[in-house]
């Protein structure tokens, strides 16, 4: 499989380096508390991200640009995968 460091492309890496833990711990408390009752959707994982950088870059212009492209090149499916191992893990260790 062609790639970035074992994930499908760059950007994918990069919001999984800078995010999985948050995002993560997030849909994990989720799971904990009893309101994660599906497995997580790769909408999900792409809400929280887009939710982030919303609050941070709040004009438009270049940069905003620059990051909603990258943001279209993430493969969130492949991300919500890594979640769900994360769950997987958490119930078999409980």
């Amino acid at each position: 499989m062609s790639g970035y460091n074992g994930w499908k492309n760059y950007e994918t890496w990069l919001v999984n380096l800078w995010f999985s833990d948050s995002y993560t711990e997030y849909f994990l408390e989720q799971f904990r508390d009893g309101d994660l009752l599906t497995n997580v959707a790769a909408d999900e994982v792409r809400d929280y991200v887009v939710g982030w950088v919303d609050e941070e870059i709040s004009e438009n212009g270049f940069v905003t640009d620059l990051v909603n492209g990258a943001l279209h090149e993430v493969d969130w499916r492949e991300l919500a995968a890594h979640v769900e191992v994360a769950i997987q893990y958490e119930m078999e260790s409980a």
